[in-house]
């Protein structure tokens, strides 16, 4: 039974999604056990609504404090020591979880995590990362998306052994390639930063692919894109933006009269498994 400790108040909805998505998850996952932290009272009457109270997979560990979406990550580490944040961070420490969720603040999350559990030998910073779409219906993973926007090669040198350990310990790659995001597959392009960083990937075990753009990272060209936190947060939230704006676009044509909406229906199934991609 794998033990995994949620964050029930983080996020901008709190309860009313936590919640929900937690017996949704214990449905489809028989071997997992939920440690729900934040406000007892609060998380034993959203159950109650749900009639789940009583689940035999539900455990719930009181947390006193909730790290608002805005607060400053460094006033939180320091203020607030019983934070449902902080609190799920203490039971991975302790070992009374194996890993936590939170949809709450980013920065105080990695702030936090980074203070309770350290990093590993031979990481200095933590790193934001996502498996991302692409043309061969699996996913690029791209680190980091935001967690450090100023980095020196080394950092990224180590987000890429984080993304090839990652890669190979969930989708089972022996030996993920990984890409270097840069303005140019030449070795002469990018800055020095990202020159140096290629160095070190060249110099390294791992499977290094050399510079890839913007557009590899949809095409599939590696299994694992790397770059700094303010290139990785702007490619990703100009990818979500085209994605929603595409989206409108198609909701509006097919709305268009009589044809368009009888055609929607026949585009149904290939909207919907497009949206899921």
């Amino acid at each position: 039974m794998v033990r995994i400790a949620i964050d029930c108040m983080g996020g901008d909805h709190g309860l009313s999604v936590t919640i929900p998505a937690c017996l949704q998850f214990l449905a489809a996952k028989e071997d997992a056990h939920l440690v729900l932290v934040g406000k007892e009272s609060e998380i034993i009457a959203a159950l109650a609504r749900k009639k789940a109270l009583e689940h035999p997979r539900i455990t719930i560990r009181n947390a006193t404090e909730v790290v608002t979406m805005d607060e400053q990550p460094a006033q939180a580490l320091r203020n607030k020591k019983d934070s449902s944040i902080r609190v799920c961070a203490n039971l991975v420490k302790e070992g009374l979880a194996a890993a936590f969720v939170s949809a709450g603040n980013t920065g105080a999350l990695m702030a936090i995590s980074r203070f309770v559990l350290k990093t590993m030998d031979s990481i200095d910073r933590p790193a934001i990362a996502s498996e991302l779409p692409n043309q061969k219906g699996k996913g690029t993973l791209m680190l980091d998306l935001g967690a450090n926007v100023d980095c020196g090669p080394e950092h990224l040198f180590q987000f890429a052994v984080m993304g090839s350990a990652f890669m190979r310990a969930t989708e089972g790659v022996e030996k993920p390639s990984v890409g270097l995001l840069n303005i140019g597959e030449e070795a002469i392009k990018g800055n020095e930063v990202v020159k140096k960083a290629a160095e070190l990937l060249r110099a390294s075990e791992l499977n290094f692919h050399g510079n890839v753009e913007g557009n590899d990272i949809f095409k599939g060209t590696t299994d694992v894109v790397v770059c700094d936190g303010f290139v990785g947060n702007v490619a990703l939230k100009t990818s979500e933006g085209l994605a929603q704006m595409l989206a409108e676009i198609i909701k509006t044509e097919f709305k268009k009269g009589l044809w368009p909406k009888i055609a929607a229906l026949f585009a149904a199934p290939v909207l919907l498994r497009f949206k899921n991609a």
